[in-house]
């Protein structure tokens, strides 16, 4: 029997899990000043410098099309590598870091026709009494906006390098 873990978090008071393969860390929103970005979809908030890179930062409320999609101050931002981009998810808090058996661990595709099942959720995961959702976090990011936000990021990049 194997497992896997996963870096387990809050938003909205549903538990969400993602791999702890694709995260890089775990920081407070308070401490960055965010710099917003013109032309982009409304779910990147803009970017931040962490450690001399620039981290575009996603909100995952209104990413997942949550009512409620303001960020707030004691929110925590979630640092993962996508397709060798690094990118900042805003979201409630990170609770725990669990190991779970690859049993606790059913696809949707079997919970769930594909059609009803967004592209970002990858499982549903049973934890004691808790059910958690898994997300690829891999696809929260499409194609597409990995194609407009990665030239962003370097001409950032370097402009902080030639300043």
């Amino acid at each position: 029997m194997s497992s896997v873990q996963f870096i387990i978090f809050e938003l909205e008071q549903q538990q969400y899990g993602i791999e702890i393969d694709f995260v890089n860390g775990i920081n407070k929103l308070k401490d960055f000043k965010i710099s917003s970005i013109p032309n982009c979809p409304d779910f990147i908030e803009g970017i931040i410098n962490l450690r001399g890179k620039v981290i575009p930062l996603y909100n995952l409320r209104k990413r997942f099309k949550f009512q409620d999609s303001t960020i707030r101050k004691d929110d925590e931002i979630l640092i993962a590598i996508v397709n060798d981009i690094m990118i900042g998810l805003i979201l409630d808090e990170v609770i725990d870091i669990v190991r779970i058996e690859d049993t606790d661990i059913e696809p949707t595709s079997a919970l769930f026709s594909t059609n009803i099942v967004n592209n970002f959720i990858s499982s549903i995961a049973k934890k004691d009494a808790q059910m958690i959702i898994i997300l690829n976090v891999e696809k929260i990011l499409t194609v597409k906006e990995q194609d407009l936000i990665a030239p962003l990021i370097q001409n950032k990049e370097t402009e902080a390098v030639n300043t």
